[in-house]
């Protein structure tokens, strides 16, 4: 599996959050409920943390029910303190996390690592691991038996069964959590449910959510490279293959799409083309997406594209940073990755070029089709808190409850902007203005710790937050939910990630042209004979009532 996408799309947990790969097809990971009966769903006895809102500074854009966040323009001159004493007391937590930018410099070397260090009131031994390197560090740490306290669960497929894993290594944080307990840890409280629900594992809460906003969406485009070709946005799948072709120009050093490990813009492809995501429902009867017309025809799509020539040479073997570099330096128009990046291309884009104008791609039918998005980001991954005693439990979640301050909170500031004076300015409205010294120091991933609900900010780009909320209204509109997402199929949890990893490998070869359209079929074929038909009959028999979803 190619880990360098799944962050934001990993888990199926209590309200069955799909597992994503990089590919753009489930790699239908599941958690088991404790039920060995096949086809057996049930409602799920966990009392959800209760929600309280933090009651912060009031947006200039309104979030909607749909959830698209708040939106800032200017960044909030009254901030709340929401941590009142130091969570550690001298002690010390060690942490290990994901990092897909730069390494920041080291503690000794940073003075917003200091900073924080000082508001937790203790050391933080903080490992930072590449995205290329995640999956060899976690198997090798937990091969070891040398977990940290607080460690990032962003791929369920690194540890061979999930829920036996939790039990043995991981702290139950039910008892701290569960109901009016969580408000002990405001920030927290401040999590919506819908995301806690994806923490929830054998009707026990373990994890730490890092919200997101429902849909990870379908990529970017620069708007600049469409201007400067005389290229309007396309209104069909078929006019985007003409802008495609118009856009490469190898000479320049330019190409339309950029792609990544696993055929990441396939995913949006999929979407172009409405292919449902994971299962689709009709009468009780259910259809895998890769069984679909819509996925055979996004499946020749990417096919044409690629034999077009128009996707950057060698990108399909890139990582996600290699796959991010690409796109910021004008490499590729197109770009697949996650809604939350958005602001961070914004940002890194206008400092290269001031001309550049990221914007969300909204996926675009073909003749007589109708496109859509996935419920794909209610969360990015969750946070661990390694087994631990009642006290050191406590502990430890009121270190979680400062990094997920939420914005408009002073320590927000500090996670975000680092130290005024050092890692950032104010410009003539206010907002924070990081300096190159802060642009270096703020790589340290806090928000991959533990992080609070997405609101929309960017004092770099004026433009980002209207354009950022009108995008994600637009891709809201489009969502599909898999049907199958609160149930359970205990042959998904035994077979599902290897026969659907057999399946993704052979529809790669046919989009990267070393297999013909045909063998297709045949892994089709294969995947339905070893399991996928079981599968289908176990979410079917819960569907028809034979259990009830969790």
């Amino acid at each position: 599996m190619t880990t360098s996408l799944s962050r934001r799309n990993f888990l199926r947990s209590a309200v069955g959050v799909a597992v994503m790969s990089a590919t753009g097809v489930p790699t239908l990971v599941a958690c088991s409920n404790g039920s060995t009966t096949a086809g057996t769903a049930r409602a799920s006895t966990v009392t959800l943390p209760s929600y309280v809102p933090f009651a912060g500074p009031k947006p200039d854009l309104a979030g909607t029910a749909d959830g698209v966040p708040p939106g800032y323009r200017t960044y909030p001159k009254e901030l709340v303190t929401t941590v009142k004493s130091p969570p550690l007391r001298g002690g010390k937590v060690s942490v290990m996390t994901d990092i897909f930018d730069p390494l920041p410099p080291s503690k000794d070397k940073n003075a917003a690592w200091q900073a924080v260090e000082k508001q937790l009131g203790g050391t933080l031994d903080l490992t930072i691991v590449p995205d290329s390197d995640w999956a060899t560090k976690f198997q090798t740490v937990l091969a070891a038996n040398q977990l940290p306290d607080l460690f990032l669960m962003s791929d369920s497929t690194l540890v061979n069964n999930l829920p036996a894993f939790l039990s043995a290594k991981c702290t139950d944080l039910t008892p701290y959590l569960s109901g009016d307990k969580v408000k002990d840890y405001p920030n927290l409280a401040n999590v919506p449910q819908v995301v806690w629900q994806a923490c929830v594992v054998q009707d026990k809460i373990y994890g730490l959510p890092i919200p997101r906003s429902i849909t990870g969406g379908a990529g970017f485009y620069n708007k600049r490279l469409l201007d400067a070709a005389g290229i309007e946005y396309p209104a069909g799948a078929e006019d985007f293959l003409a802008a495609c072709k118009e856009l490469t120009k190898p000479q320049q050093g330019q190409w339309a799409i950029v792609n990544s490990k696993g055929n990441t813009f396939f995913t949006f492809v999929q979407q172009m083309f409405g292919v449902p995501y994971s299962w689709k429902e009709d009468g009780g009867k259910l259809v895998k997406s890769f069984e679909t017309p819509e996925y055979k025809a996004a499946l020749e799509f990417a096919v044409q594209l690629v034999k077009a020539g128009v996707t950057v040479p060698g990108s399909d073997g890139a990582d996600g940073t290699a796959r991010k570099n690409s796109f910021r330096s004008g490499k590729g128009a197109f770009v697949y990755d996650g809604f939350p990046a958005y602001t961070d291309y914004s940002r890194a884009m206008k400092r290269l070029d001031p001309e550049n104008d990221p914007r969300a791609f909204v996926p675009m039918a073909p003749k007589g089709g109708k496109a859509n998005t996935w419920a794909d980001n209610v969360l990015f991954a969750y946070t661990l808190i390694k087994k631990s005693d009642d006290a050191r439990a406590k502990e430890l979640l009121a270190v979680a409850n400062f990094f997920a301050a939420p914005f408009g909170s002073t320590e927000n500031l500090l996670l975000t902007y680092g130290v005024e004076g050092v890692d950032f300015t104010r410009d003539a409205n206010g907002n924070p203005k990081q300096t190159s010294k802060g642009e270096a120091e703020l790589t340290v991933p806090w928000k991959y710790i533990a992080a609070p609900p997405q609101v929309l900010f960017n004092a770099t780009d004026p433009t980002y937050v209207d354009n950022a909320h009108a995008d994600l209204t637009k891709l809201l509109g489009m969502v599909v939910k898999d049907p199958t997402t609160s149930m359970i199929s205990p042959t998904n949890d035994k077979l599902g990630g290897d026969i659907g990893h057999a399946f993704s490998d052979v529809r790669n070869d046919v989009i990267a042209g070393r297999k013909p359209i045909s063998a297709f079929d045949a892994a089709l074929a294969k995947w339905k004979k070893d399991g996928g038909d079981k599968i289908r009959g176990e979410y079917e028999t819960a569907l028809s009532g034979g259990a009830s979803p969790r």
